[in-house]
């Protein structure tokens, strides 16, 4: 009778044994397929990551490139001699709209005319515009 009690106490050692062996293994499963899903996502964002990378250097190529081409001795002159036209033209326009002004307000004193010397400011003030 012992025997059999053993052997009975034996019997479900084994079988609680065999569950959770059972329990052991799909557990051992799910985290294989947790573990292969992670390491796919890694490598997709690692692949990402890189094709990110390479076209941030491109386009950081670029730019260096158009700025050398920009601060480069053609593009020096061509832009210089751009602004030194722009500067000498609003300068002689600038000089001679204050002739004109100076004009139109000593002749506004000279003949009392309101309307002259309103004329002379808007034409001092509004260098955009047609007189």
């Amino acid at each position: 009778e012992q025997k059999e009690d053993e052997l009975a106490n034996m019997d479900s050692t084994l079988a609680e044994a065999k569950e959770d062996l059972d329990k052991e293994q799909k557990v051992l499963e799910e985290d294989q397929t947790f573990f292969k899903n992670l390491n796919d996502l890694c490598a997709k964002g690692s692949s990402d990551f890189d094709e990110r990378k390479a076209a941030r250097l491109e386009e950081m190529k670029a730019v260096t490139e158009t700025i050398e081409i920009l601060q480069g001795d053609e593009a020096r002159d061509a832009m210089s001699g751009t602004f030194n036209f722009v500067q000498i033209s609003a300068g002689r326009q600038s000089s001679r709209r204050q002739r004109v002004a100076a004009l139109l307000r000593r002749a506004g004193l000279r003949t009392g005319s309101l309307d002259l010397s309103v004329l002379a400011s808007s034409v001092e003030l509004d260098a955009f515009t047609k007189v």
